[in-house]
């Protein structure tokens, strides 16, 4: 059995690509190449992964091959689940330890400047010059972009996972 402390959070699947198993999945900081595996919690146990195809789709999504996963059914199972690496194949930079990026949002609460719920951010698009939150409506399936631009974020909140943005007028109403 693996230790949770022996492994280093490096992303998350986000859903099944076509219908022959392929994941796209948000990987920070690492190449999954690089790796001997990746692991997935699964029901209390990491359980791991072999990649055995990476096409990259942006700066940090990736389109994985995973022995064993053969169509978009077994591709489902891991869709939205965080992905781990052994720690002692992650390399660390003691430097960047205090650097904050975009991947970080992941899982915030977006809230307008009023205090109203926007919704959850579930991944981001960088594969344009303007980079996008891709938000997840409250009680709901839908998603909506946000632009994850600096002058429009008036605070995030590390601990309450909170950010409050001053969203551009109608944008919630689309």
């Amino acid at each position: 059995m693996i230790a949770r402390d022996k492994l280093e959070e490096i992303g998350r699947f986000n859903k099944p690509h076509g219908v022959r198993g392929e994941l796209s999945a948000s990987v920070y900081d690492v190449d999954p190449a690089d790796l001997s595996c990746i692991l997935v919690e699964i029901e209390g146990l990491y359980v791991p992964f072999f990649i055995t195809g990476v096409r990259t789709k942006g700066s940090e999504t990736y389109l994985l091959t995973i022995k064993g996963i053969a169509d978009e059914n077994d591709g489902a199972l891991l869709a939205n689940k965080t992905i781990y690496a052994l720690a002692d194949e992650v390399e660390t930079d003691p430097d960047d330890a205090d650097g904050f990026y975009l991947s970080d949002l992941i899982g915030y609460t977006v809230m307008d400047d009023d205090g109203h719920t926007a919704g959850e951010i579930e991944d981001f698009d960088d594969s344009t010059e303007n980079v996008l939150f891709i938000v997840r409506r409250p009680g709901s399936d839908s998603t909506f972009f946000v632009p994850a631009a600096e002058d429009i974020i008036t605070e995030i909140n590390q601990d309450n996972k909170t950010i409050i943005m001053n969203l551009p007028i109608g944008l919630l109403d689309l």
